[in-house]
C-alpha cells in the first residue's frame, strides 16, 4: 500500500508514456521508407515522437533543412523532456537515483572533450540544448576548453572531477590515455550509482535495483575481456579496464577469465558462473546480445508487470533510451544504407 501510496502517480505517468511507443511494424515500415523526411512524416503520426517531429519541423522551417543529424537532436531532446517531465513525479529522497541520465550524459560529454583534444580539433562534437536540468558538469564550456586544466574546471563539483585530478599528467601539454579514462569514468558512475542504491534502499526495491546493475556490470566486464581475448590477444591489461564491481560474477571467476589462453578458455570459465548457458554464441557477439537482451527485457518486466517503486521510473527511461537507439538504427539505414537490425527491432518493438 506504501509503494502505491508514494509512486502510484509516477507509475501512472509512466504507463501511459510506455502505451505510446513504437511497434515492430512501425520499425519495419520506417525501414522500408526512401529516406529521413518521409520518417520525419510517418513519426509525426506517432504519439510517442509527435513532440520531436514538431522540434524538427521548426528547425526546418529555421534552416531550411532537416538531415539526420536534426532529426536524431529532435529526437534525443524529445527523451530529455520526458524524462524532465517524469522528474516532477519521483519523491525527493529518490532524486539522487533518477538522476543517472545525467551522470550518464556528463560522462559522454567528457569524453566527446577528451577525443577533441587528442584529435586536435579534428574530431568535434556540438552540445544539444537541453532542459533547464541539473547538470553538475559545465557542458559549453568542455565544448570550448582548449587543454585537459579546462576540462578539469569544467567538471568541477560533478563526481568525475576528483578521479580525472588523480590522472592528471604533470606535463600539461600531455593527455592521459583514453582507454584507462573512460574505465576510469565507468567505473565512477556505477560506483556512484552502487553507494546510493546501498545508501537509500533496502528490501524488494533494493534487490531489483541490485539486479538492475549487476547483471549489466558483470555482462560488460565479460564482454570486454572477449574483446581483447578475440582483437588483441597479446594484450594483457585486462584489469586497468574492468569495473571493480561483483554481482554474481566473483572476484577469482574474473581472475581465471583473464588467466585464460583464449576465448573457448573463457566460455570454460563461465560455465561455472550463474552465467552458464546464457549466450546465443560463443563468442564476443553472442554475449553482447545477450547484453542487449537482458538489458531490455529485464527492465520491460519491471515496467509492465513490476510493483510501483522508483525502478518503475528507472526502468522506463531505459526502456526508452533503448528504443531510441533502435529508431535511429533505423533512420541511418535509410539515409546511409547500414545494416537495418530487424532483431533489435523485433526486440523493442514486441
Amino acid at each position: 500500500i506504501d509503494s502505491y501510496m508514494r509512486y502510484g502517480a509516477l507509475a501512472a505517468k509512466v504507463k501511459a508514456l510506455y502505451g505510446k511507443r513504437l511497434r515492430f511494424s512501425d520499425f519495419e515500415h520506417m525501414a522500408g521508407l526512401p529516406n529521413e523526411q518521409s520518417i520525419l512524416d510517418y513519426l509525426r503520426t506517432q504519439p510517442g515522437w509527435s513532440a520531436a517531429v514538431s522540434a524538427a519541423l521548426s528547425a526546418m522551417n529555421t534552416s531550411g533543412y532537416v538531415g539526420r543529424m536534426e532529426l536524431e537532436d529532435a529526437l534525443r531532446l524529445q527523451v530529455w523532456k520526458e524524462y524532465e517531465g517524469l522528474n516532477h513525479f519521483v519523491p525527493r529522497p529518490d532524486k539522487n537515483l533518477v538522476a543517472f541520465p545525467l551522470r550518464q550524459a556528463e560522462l559522454l560529454a567528457i569524453l566527446g572533450t577528451l577525443r577533441r583534444l587528442k584529435s586536435h580539433g579534428r574530431v568535434r562534437e556540438g552540445v544539444l540544448a537541453l532542459p533547464n536540468l541539473p547538470f553538475k558538469v559545465n557542458r559549453k564550456a568542455l565544448i570550448a576548453c582548449k587543454d585537459y586544466n579546462g576540462l578539469l574546471a569544467a567538471v568541477q563539483g560533478s563526481i568525475y572531477y576528483e578521479p580525472l585530478l588523480h590522472i592528471r599528467p604533470d606535463n600539461p601539454d600531455v593527455l592521459p590515455d583514453y582507454t584507462t579514462t573512460e574505465a576510469l569514468l565507468r567505473s565512477t558512475y556505477f560506483s556512484h550509482i552502487y553507494r546510493i542504491i546501498y545508501k537509500s534502499y533496502s528490501g524488494e526495491t533494493k534487490s531489483v535495483l541490485l539486479k538492475g546493475m549487476g547483471e549489466r556490470v558483470d555482462l560488460l566486464n565479460i564482454i570486454h575481456i572477449l574483446r581483447l581475448k578475440t582483437y588483441f590477444p597479446g594484450d594483457d591489461q585486462y584489469y586497468s579496464a574492468l569495473f571493480p564491481i561483483n554481482y554474481k560474477l566473483r572476484p577469482e571467476k574474473i581472475k581465471a577469465m583473464c588467466d585464460a589462453a583464449d576465448v573457448s578458455q573463457v566460455f570454460a570459465v563461465l560455465q561455472d558462473t550463474p552465467y552458464a548457458g546464457r549466450f546465443t554464441s560463443l563468442d564476443v557477439a553472442g554475449v553482447e546480445d545477450c547484453y542487449r537482451r537482458s538489458f531490455y527485457t529485464f527492465n520491460k518486466r519491471q515496467l509492465v508487470s513490476g510493483p510501483p517503486s522508483i525502478y518503475t521510473a528507472v526502468s522506463y527511461l531505459n526502456v526508452k533510451s533503448t528504443e531510441l537507439k533502435a529508431l535511429v538504427n533505423v533512420i541511418e539505414s535509410v539515409k546511409y544504407g547500414a545494416h537495418y537490425d530487424e532483431d533489435f527491432a523485433r526486440l523493442v518493438g514486441e
